[in-house]
Formats: structure tokens, sequence, C-alpha cells
């Protein structure tokens, strides 16, 4: 059975998720090169992705009796995960040159700015598909939430 913080929960899970990756295509337009910016985008697919696929072949963990367990565990981290990445990513020198150190350290801030989507994925793919009688409303909440990410992003 889907309550209302189920739908509240994706919704600020997905209007959280799509601010934070447009807010990453100006942060890294300012802390790498602004060619980089696009990054964000390819990023954040990465980590959905990957947090989809999690939660896909690892079924027997992400049960439908533990569904709205692992959605608020996986919102939590999502929400801790975010401030430090992005705290990471800060620390982590960005090296251009085509070398050993430059590719290591693109690397590890590219993977470490991905993490927060893996778990925005994992919310948003076991709110998806652990409830399949409510898809339609949890599918039209998921939209709401990053539409209205989209415009939140004008007054950050």
């Amino acid at each position: 059975m889907v309550k209302k913080h189920t739908y509240a929960g994706l919704f600020m899970v997905t209007l959280a998720t799509e601010t934070y990756e447009i807010l990453l295509t100006r942060i890294f337009s300012v802390t790498m090169w602004y060619h980089f910016a696009f990054m964000a985008i390819s990023i954040a697919m990465f980590g959905m992705t990957v947090g989809a696929l999690i939660v896909y072949l690892f079924p027997i963990y992400f049960s439908e009796q533990r569904a709205k367990y692992h959605l608020a565990l996986s919102s939590l981290f999502f929400s801790i995960i975010t401030i430090l990445s992005f705290l990471a990513h800060l620390v982590i020198p960005f090296i251009t040159n085509f070398s050993v150190l430059g590719l290591s350290t693109m690397g590890s801030n590219f993977a470490v700015i991905s993490t927060p989507f893996i778990f925005s994925g994992i919310s948003v793919c076991i709110a998806l598909t652990k409830f399949p009688s409510h898809v339609s409303k949890l599918y039209a909440v998921d939209l709401a939430g990053a539409a209205l990410g989209c415009i939140f992003v004008i007054y950050t």
C-alpha cells in the first residue's frame, strides 16, 4: 500500500536530484573548464542507471516486503552523500594534463560526484518497480518533482 509520504518522498528526491544535477553544470563550469559542465548530465544519468541496475541485480535484497525501508534508507543516503560528495569534489584537485595523475583525479572526481545519483536511482527504481498498481501516479509525481526542480534552480 502506497501512502502519501511515499509520494512526497519520491517528489522530494526527484526535485533534489534534478536541482543538484543542474547546479552541478554551473559548479563544473567554475571548478573545471566550462566544457566539462555538460559532464554533470552524463554523470547523473550514469549514477541513476547504476542505482537501477543494483535494484535489478539484487531482487532478493530489494524485495517488495522491504521496499519502504529501502526507499527511506536510499533517500537518507542520497541526502547525506550529496553533501559529502560535493565537499570531496572541492578537495580533489582538477589536473588537466594527459597523465596518470590527471586521469586519476578526473576519474575520482566523476566517481565521487556520481555517488549521490546512485542512491537517487535506487529510490526511483524501487518506487516505480515495487508498487506496480500505483506506477502511473508515482511516475507523475516523479515527473512533477523533476519539473519543479528545474524551475527551483532559477531561484537558487
